[in-house]
């Protein structure tokens, strides 16, 4: 058998559920569309006997990114169905190879050329299969008996193994596939949709407004979508989205905080808010195990769902101090709590025997280090830690820590029983503006071992990385929403590594989700809890949410929140990440949310730009850190009617106007250029000298960007409705309009940096 050359390397995918793929470093990861089908299936040369199969010989590139030149037998018939409509099984293998390596890339993945680009796009814009698992049939005969069924002991099974690890586990064992997951999920959707529609008032009358009953061929996707306008605003009565018209005995009403308009009170069972409970306190033991945790609520205490509910929702994972967006009183309790810590570790220290006074110094200094590189780094065990602070000290020190191993050892293991780990939550801006405070008042940050969790709006990596240089140990994002649930979707290691691969390769990008999108924020997310769809029509890309618990008041059926997304199975990130040279084995196999929302992105000539694109850009120019605040500003032009955009900068305390000028703002633009390559086609096809948006510089105080202060989500784009009414921009000596032209030297200068 000839042994054919294909113009490609190739990755060895390997995954639990589905065995080992090869993938073609230059060809589309998952071009069927279809769970566990990226790449083609391959066989030993044994194997490969009773197979049809087609020798190839390409690179393998290795873990380490080496080269190998290897001899693979590849699947014939997985390879056809990878060709899709162009192949057939009468096709010879020449043929077959040879329509392989025409749709093979010619150029390299994260700089391709313009037609590879647009195949890349074509690709992420192809991966949909995971967003489109609604294609059940909702009352038809052959399934009713069996989902239901299936529903109901789904439902069960979910309130039962919520309450810890172990039970968890044991769910996983009747729901553990990739497949399972989201078939669990739309199975529950299903159930939850028939109980909507016999017990809900205004659900019904919905859908007979929209579409009628139901009948036998109706699927999930067929139901007509709800949202806050045309489901919980049209009501005349609230009530009647709540079952049988009532509002539960026992609730809890929350707010919206009223960042885009007047602000929707949202009533709540005891019964779902004490789901919510178990589901945090389940994430926070995974996530931090047994230790204990000490949260610091500054989102601003109200009836929203970021202030009073998430703090008694805190309450029930560990202690809390709820002071709200109040740096001074949050610098307070961090002194508070250290101060105790330290006392403990003195107390403790005194009391080991024959160790000499002078010894107890070091011996307090070394325990403190140890602990909080066990708070920092949650991979180490105790032992671990005491290890890798015992090979920082001097040899005179050291003598003096072996001496007493065991006697600090045994300190150790009680001072980490009562270590906590603080958690800071509040919106991102804020956090920014506490970390500033602190360095302010003397104090380090990093001294505190405190790690932010942030919600309400997308944080740049720009941004999570400088939180972590000014002292967070880590910051994790949550994704929720007032008309929902506060835990929709989680962020942990491995989400921040997808990101941080996404940001670093725009060829994954691309063949994650298409072009001209900014950085979305990924989250893991549990079907069991809402089924998410993405929709691909005339509102593409909206997610659409279907909470599959039982215990909601007033269900939400596909309820289109407004926010833009993507929906992909951990598999498919798993396996472009591995053709990207990033192998990656997820710690959980639950499907990835991916999301851009409603409100941080604007378009300038076609080019979209996320407000995380402007928060890199500043963050990469800005190396003196004199911007302080940023936003868009979008508005139409009353003379031509077309829509305009400005870039909002807010100075730094002392930093003066005349700082900042045309060299910043060429500088900004390039950058910007850079991280946005879509961006720079657009700037690319302008003639020079055409005026580009506008950089307004703001000083301190100044501005209408919001002082976040923590109170409420910062406005990232501001337009005419959500400036305060009558705003007048501020004189020149506060307020100063920076102007560039389009040039080649900008562009230029953009490929210097990219280089």
């Amino acid at each position: 058998m000839p042994a054919y050359q294909i113009q490609t390397p190739v990755v060895i995918f390997t995954h639990k559920e589905y065995g080992e793929r090869l993938l073609f470093q230059l060809g589309e990861s998952n071009p069927r569309n279809k769970l566990g089908k990226n790449g083609v299936s391959f066989h030993n040369p044994f194997s490969a006997l009773f197979y049809k199969t087609i020798k190839i010989q390409a690179d393998l590139i290795d873990e380490q990114g080496k080269h190998q030149n290897r001899t693979f037998y590849i699947n014939r018939n997985s390879l056809i169905k990878y060709l899709g409509k162009e192949a057939n099984s009468s096709d010879s293998d020449t043929q077959l190879v040879s329509q392989l390596n025409a749709t093979l890339y010619n150029s390299a993945l994260n700089e391709p050329n313009p037609q590879d680009k647009q195949k890349q796009s074509a690709a992420g814009e192809h991966l949909r299969h995971a967003g489109e698992h609604n294609q059940r049939r909702i009352n038809h005969w052959s399934n009713a008996l069996s989902d239901f069924i299936k529903g109901s002991f789904l439902s069960w099974l979910y309130q039962k193994t919520i309450a810890g690890i172990k039970r968890i586990k044991l769910r996983f064992l009747f729901v553990g596939s990739e497949k399972n997951i989201l078939e669990a999920g739309e199975i529950l959707a299903k159930k939850r949709f028939h109980e909507a529609y016999k017990e809900i008032p205004a659900y019904k009358n919905h859908i007979t407004r929209f579409n009628g009953v139901p009948v036998s061929e109706s699927t999930l996707r067929h139901i007509p979508l709800t949202s806050k306008e045309n489901y919980i605003k049209f009501q005349q009565h609230d009530s009647d989205t709540h079952r049988h018209g009532k509002y539960p005995t026992y609730a809890k009403t929350d707010t919206s905080t009223g960042t885009t308009g007047k602000p929707t009170a949202w009533v709540r069972s005891e019964k779902e808010i004490d789901t919510v409970k178990k589901s945090l306190q389940l994430a926070a033991k995974i996530q931090f195990g047994n230790r204990k945790l000490h949260y610091i609520n500054a989102f601003a205490l109200g009836p929203w769902a970021t202030g009073l509910t998430t703090y008694e929702l805190m309450r029930s994972t560990g202690g809390v101090f709820a002071t709200g967006a109040d740096k001074e009183k949050i610098l307070d309790e961090l002194i508070r709590l250290k101060k105790y810590e330290t006392h403990q570790l003195e107390l403790g220290v005194r009391q080991l025997k024959g160790v000499h006074e002078q010894d107890q110094q070091i011996i307090a200094s070394f325990l403190n280090a140890s602990l909080n590189t066990l708070l920092k780094n949650r991979d180490l065990n105790l032992q671990g830690a005491l290890n890798a602070e015992l090979t920082k000290l001097d040899a005179a020190s050291a003598r003096i820590i072996k001496a007493n191993k065991s006697k600090i050892f045994a300190l150790a293991q009680q001072l980490n029983q009562e270590k906590s780990q603080i958690v800071i939550a509040g919106y991102p801006p804020f956090l920014k503006d506490l970390s500033a405070y602190i360095k302010e008042k003397g104090h380090n940050l990093a001294d505190f071992s405190a790690i932010g969790v942030v919600g309400g709006q997308a944080i740049s990596e720009a941004m999570r990385d400088l939180l972590v240089k000014e002292g967070f140990n880590a910051i994790y994002s949550s994704y929720g929403a007032s008309d929902l649930d506060i835990n929709l979707g989680v962020e942990a290691e491995d989400e921040i590594l997808i990101r941080k691969s996404i940001e670093k390769n725009p060829g994954l990008a691309r063949e994650l989700y298409g072009a001209n999108k900014g950085l979305p924020m990924v989250f893991h997310y549990d079907p069991m809890n809402y089924h998410v769809e993405c929709l691909n029509d005339d509102e593409k890309d909206s997610l659409v949410f279907t909470c599959t618990r039982d215990d909601r008041s007033s269900a939400r059926i596909r309820y289109n929140l407004g926010d833009k997304g993507r929906v992909f199975a951990a598999s498919d990130v798993q396996a472009l990440l591995a053709k990207y040279g990033i192998f990656h084995k997820p710690r959980t196999n639950l499907p990835l949310l991916f999301v851009w929302g409603r409100d941080s992105t604007v378009v300038f000539n076609g080019a979209n730009l996320a407000f995380t694109e402007l928060e890199r850009a500043i963050t990469d120019t800005d190396t003196e850190g004199t911007i302080l605040k940023k936003a868009f500003y979008t508005y139409q032009d009353l003379d031509s009617g077309v829509e305009k955009l400005e870039i909002w900068l807010e100075l730094d305390e002392g930093v003066e106007l005349a700082e900042h000028g045309e060299d910043y703002a060429q500088n900004l633009m390039a950058r910007l250029a850079v991280l946005n390559q879509d961006f720079r086609y657009q700037l690319d096809s302008l003639e020079d000298g055409t005026a580009l948006p506008v950089i307004r510089f703001f000083k301190r105080h100044m501005s209408p960007i919001s002082e976040a202060g923590g109170h409420r989500k910062q406005v990232l784009v501001f337009q005419k409705e959500n400036l305060p009414e009558g705003y007048q921009l501020p004189g020149e000596e506060n307020c100063k309009a920076v102007r560039i032209p389009m040039s080649r030297e900008l562009l230029d200068s953009a490929t210097l940096n990219l280089q």
